[in-house]
């Protein structure tokens, strides 16, 4: 196939296409245009004297049925959101996995954006803003042969690939303008589901994200820490208007002076687990709300219902104080659980374990619509991290206790900290060869994916371990060298300058440090000025203006982990603040938080987070800072 500059291509859809698979034609449609300036029109047929672009397999598609029957066709992608693609001639077919699976067509999406990486030679591992030259690079043609190919990938590997998304800086909004930025890239790079808060997801509605949601086949976890002022409102909502602290306060933990929970304010998301667990008639009525409220919401497929944030006592009603707080937290989730699942059985309940909520109570029977969602901050703290035969997870005891909620009948799944937490402060934490050996180990002992919670303006702190998470989550057979490969396309000639960058960054995290220190660890351990010597060089030989910026965004984060670092007032500071003000001789920090950061001081910003409340500054910028 000779893809030729400004000469029309023919892509034929299903007669019935789905949702899905007209987003697919609009963005192969979207992505020819750019990189060759041609134009698509819709057919019904194969052109002998055009290219044609088959979208949809056999059973979907009665023109692809011409080149594969459906048995064969079936046979080569077994499992779901499995990818086909085959270049003969002037006809090209980009298909997703048949047949019994819910999922929405994912593959067909995937297909398009394989074929425009693979073939395309495009790079759609990174976004900016819209306005700013940085993100995906799409290389330009004036023309371009496409060898006969033909490229399978049977299914995903793991079928639970998940950004939690939180919004937890201050000027975190669902209605920011990077919001659709991210669930694009989210898609591109292989993540299938969002998990997030309950408020979140009802802005998502009101601001139409919910149908670019529902383009892009992602299925959505919604919940979190909101869980029980949505469907067991204390003081009623638009859905269940009853005030149930005033009609039924039975429902709720009872404390040690006698007291019933009561919130601190209408937006209060503390205090645990509230309920009283052994509550028969609080638990018919959280199960009954929650039908009502999937039946109306059915992009909505699993229900996050967490626990409050923070530790607190349990109930201290007779029925309750008979268990721990873990099997009484366990029982009722069970119990919710065969409930919904009576109704919906392909909706599940996800429930958070961590903290002093983590440990398996030993002998407990659970529904399989009840999905563990296994936190790696275990009572006794978090998980280590950087080793790359996986082993600050894999056979620890996270994976113990994962796998003995497993052995109980649940679903298991973890949820992870790929952007790090809170108190890691946005800082890089190279984390991303040990991606590949966990992946792979979850395969062997049958744990369904991941989670990894996300800073959903940001992914350029921490890049790599984000794309790394997604494309191996699908393909567990890609190992850092090829995840590396790939998104070093992002920084043009400069790419294996950057990559070894990241090499050094991931060599010198090696297990030694928690999750929320890690990035200080590696910052301090780490040879600096030959990582800002590879970046000069990488800026050095680069042509390209948005492959230039994408270097700087990259070393931004880097400048951003060491300075943040070496702030002597960091190192003092005892109470954890979101943002903080920083000594700063030289507003270096300020003037990049005041130009740069997505967060609170630009909207939209870059696509970096800077969280530093100071911004006045004197800095005069150098070359890092001067994007083109």
């Amino acid at each position: 196939m000779l893809l030729t500059k400004g000469i029309e291509t023919h892509v034929i859809l299903p007669s019935d296409a789905k949702t899905r698979e007209q987003f697919a034609a609009d963005e192969l449609s979207k992505y020819l245009k750019l990189s060759l300036e041609i134009e698509t029109q819709s057919a019904d047929h194969i052109s002998d004297t055009v290219n044609n672009i088959v979208i949809g397999g056999p059973g979907r598609n009665a023109v692809c049925a011409q080149y594969v029957d459906s048995h064969s066709f079936s046979s080569l992608l077994p499992g779901a959101e499995g990818m086909y693609i085959k270049i003969s001639g002037n006809v090209a077919i980009i298909a997703g996995s048949e047949g019994d699976f819910d999922d929405r067509q994912r593959g067909t999406v995937y297909g398009v954006y394989e074929f425009l990486e693979r073939y395309l030679g495009c790079s759609l591992a990174a976004y900016s803003a819209p306005t700013v030259n940085a993100g995906e690079m799409i290389p330009k043609y004036e023309s371009l042969q496409l060898e006969d190919d033909c490229y399978i990938k049977a299914g995903a590997d793991r079928p639970y690939r998940a950004a939690i998304i939180q919004y937890g800086e201050a000027a975190g909004n669902p209605y920011h303008q990077l919001n659709l930025p991210f669930i694009d890239w989210m898609c591109k790079n292989r993540y299938n589901r969002i998990l997030t808060w309950a408020s979140v997801y009802e802005a998502y509605k009101k601001t139409g994200l919910c149908e670019e949601i529902e383009k892009r086949g992602i299925r959505m976890s919604v919940g979190h820490h909101e869980s029980s002022r949505m469907w067991l409102p204390y003081f009623g909502n638009e859905y269940f208007p009853e005030h149930y602290a005033q009609t039924h306060p039975e429902y709720y933990r009872l404390n040690a002076d006698g007291t019933r929970y009561s919130p601190l304010s209408e937006e209060d998301h503390t205090g645990q687990w509230i309920y009283c667990s052994r509550n028969e008639e609080c638990i018919a009525q959280v199960s009954e709300n929650l039908i009502s409220w999937i039946g109306q919401n059915p992009i909505v497929d699993i229900i996050a219902f967490w626990p409050n944030d923070g530790i607190w006592e349990q109930c201290r009603c007779e029925k309750c104080a008979r268990h721990s707080k873990v099997e009484n937290y366990t029982y009722f989730q069970n119990e919710v659980a065969k409930r919904v699942s009576a109704v919906y059985p392909t909706v599940k309940i996800d429930m958070l374990v961590y903290v002093d909520l983590w440990e398996y109570p030993e002998g407990e029977t659970l529904q399989n619509s009840l999905l563990i969602d296994e936190a790696t901050w275990a009572a006794d703290g978090q998980r280590c991290c950087g080793k790359p035969d996986g082993s600050c997870l894999s056979k620890t005891a996270f994976e113990d206790n994962l796998l003995a909620w497993k052995d109980a009948g649940a679903d298991v799944v973890y949820y992870d900290y790929y952007m790090g937490v809170f108190p890691g402060r946005q800082r890089i934490i190279p984390m991303a060869d040990e991606v590949q050996s966990i992946w792979k180990r979850f395969s062997q002992v049958g744990i369904s994916g991941s989670g990894t919670q996300i800073e959903c303006f940001n992914i350029w702190n921490n890049l790599f371990n984000l794309y790394t998470f997604g494309r191996t989550a699908y393909d567990s057979s890609l190992s850092m060298e090829d995840n590396l490969k790939a998104i070093s396309s992002l920084y043009g000639e400069g790419g294996e300058y950057v990559a070894e960058a990241i090499r050094l960054m991931e060599k010198t995290l090696d297990g030694q440090e928690v999750i929320g220190h890690a990035g200080a660890y590696m910052i301090k351990h780490i040879d600096r000025e030959l990582v800002y010597g590879l970046f000069d060089k990488a800026l050095a030989v680069t042509v390209n203006t948005t492959a230039r910026n994408n270097i700087r965004l990259s070393r931004m984060a880097f400048r951003y982990t060491d300075l943040e670092v070496s702030d002597s007032t960091t190192a003092t500071r005892e109470a954890y603040s979101r943002f903080q003000t920083y000594e700063d001789p030289t507003g270096e920090l300020a003037y990049m938080a005041s130009h740069f950061d997505s967060f609170t001081h630009n909207d939209p910003g870059y696509g970096i987070a800077i969280p530093v409340t100071n911004t006045d500054s004197d800095y005069i910028p150098d070359q890092w800072y001067l994007f083109e």
